[in-house]
């Protein structure tokens, strides 16, 4: 995604002054702030105001699934965050560098707690946790242990689900891409806090069973491939997943003037899904681009705000490399 180049301090942790918390940007922003030595007073991170529990939110269903989880190469490792979708909050992914630590689920889990997004539009409520270690059964029941200072945050009953699955999808992601799972055979996470169980997350959601992924969470549209800020030559392949629908999917390849996308493309088009109605399918395209920076958009059709995006780099260089 891409709205601009509004930078705040690095503590804000990818909560940064963008439309995603509706009525609760303050709040929000207080909170982060309080996380940085700054005291907020009950501050809480809560759904868009135009979110109703239950209610249908836009284009996905519930039978989306993510992409595969594998990472594009061995170093990597794959941390889930949370981005605004329209009128509700949805989960996007990142593969980031891994230290090979010998514990690739916590390593996951706690980049995701503590690390920050590539893509300024995604962020987590979650704050830095000062450990977190994870095993895995032969039932692919994967359990994390996690401190409850990562708990800190005021979040409604919404949010908290969502930094819940949040979790849960970056250590199920993790197993799969260090290829700790029986393929094949769902895997489920059991979160224990300071090595207990029954834990109350972020006050709202309960602990005490084992937690699968809920589908309905994941982002109708996502590009995949390039990441955000990543450097590609002038023949740039955009790969992802998107939900078919009725209103078609379409592309945009926005240069970046002044620091903002142009509301010119420098090249757009559609985007051709061959799956059925309300199924995920995956796309890709390739665009050639003169070198500069550019903000690609994948978008339905009449909802231009929606979507996903990323900015990147073009180079004429033989050589690309990723930042």
């Amino acid at each position: 995604m891409d709205t601009g180049t509004n930078h705040g301090p690095s503590c804000l942790r990818g909560l940064l002054p963008r439309p995603f918390l509706a009525g609760s940007l303050l709040a929000a922003a207080a909170l982060a702030l309080g996380g940085c030595g700054v005291v907020a007073e009950n501050p809480t991170i809560t759904m868009p105001s135009s979110f109703e529990a239950g209610a249908s939110v836009g284009p996905a269903p519930m039978t989306i699934s993510p992409p595969a989880e594998a990472s594009p190469a061995a170093a990597l490792m794959p941390v889930y965050w949370l981005g605004r979708n329209d009128s509700t909050v949805s989960l996007y992914r990142e593969f980031f560098p891994s230290e090979n630590n010998g514990d690739p689920i916590g390593e996951a889990v706690r980049a995701m707690t503590a690390d920050e997004p590539l893509d300024q539009d995604y962020f987590t409520p979650w704050h830095a946790a000062e450990s977190v270690t994870a095993s895995i059964s032969s039932k692919n029941v994967i359990t994390v242990d996690i401190s409850s200072d990562a708990f800190k945050g005021s979040l409604d009953s919404g949010m908290a689900d969502r930094a819940v699955q949040q979790l849960v999808y970056t250590a199920t992601a993790a197993a799969a891409n260090a290829r700790l799972t029986t393929v094949g055979q769902a895997s489920s996470v059991v979160i224990l806090v300071d090595g207990k169980e029954g834990y109350r997350a972020f006050g709202h959601v309960p602990l005490e069973e084992p937690l699968s992924r809920d589908p309905a969470l994941v982002a109708p549209i996502w590009v995949i491939d390039p990441q955000e800020s990543h450097v590609r030559g002038t023949d740039v392949l955009v790969s992802g997943t998107a939900v078919a629908q009725s209103a078609g999917l379409q592309w945009r390849a926005e240069p970046i003037v002044d620091g903002r996308p142009s509301t010119a493309a420098a090249a757009s088009g559609t985007v051709e899904l061959d799956e059925a109605h309300g199924e995920t399918a995956e796309f890709s395209f390739t665009t050639a681009l003169a070198p500069g920076e550019y903000s690609l958009r994948v978008y339905y059709s009449g909802q231009e705000t929606g979507g996903d995006s990323k900015r990147i780099t073009v180079t004429d260089s033989a050589r690309t490399r990723d930042q």
